[in-house]
Order: structure tokens, then C-alpha cells, then sequence
């Protein structure tokens, strides 16, 4: 079974113009760009997300 679900999605041009690029000099669909996309803005954001809670006290020593 396929978990894939259609979404209708609207473009600026310019993004529109970019995926239809990089889809061309990938040799990918333009759907498989879209997600190659999402997929790498999704690893970033996750990346910079702190490991563990960071307290300061009084001192202004920060502990973890």
C-alpha cells in the first residue's frame, strides 16, 4: 500500500522555474525535487536543535 498522498501545491514562478531546473539537471521528476528539497530544510532545521537543555545559573556558568 502506498502512504503517499497527493497535495496540490502553488509555486512562486521563480521556484517553479528552479525545481523544473534542478528536476532537469538531476535527471529527477520535479515531485522528487520537491521532496529532495523539503527533505534538506527539514535536516537543517532538525541539526540545529539543541542536544540537551542548557541551564545558566547565578554564576553564569552554563551547565548541561
Amino acid at each position: 500500500m502506498n502512504s503517499r498522498k497527493p497535495m496540490q501545491l502553488r509555486l512562486p514562478q521563480e521556484l517553479k522555474e528552479w525545481i523544473k531546473a534542478e528536476s532537469d539537471r538531476n535527471g529527477n521528476s520535479q515531485n522528487s525535487e520537491v521532496i529532495r528539497a523539503i527533505r534538506d530544510a527539514k535536516d537543517r532545521r532538525l541539526a540545529l536543535r539543541p542536544v540537551g537543555k542548557i541551564n545558566i545559573d547565578q554564576s553564569d556558568n552554563a551547565h548541561c
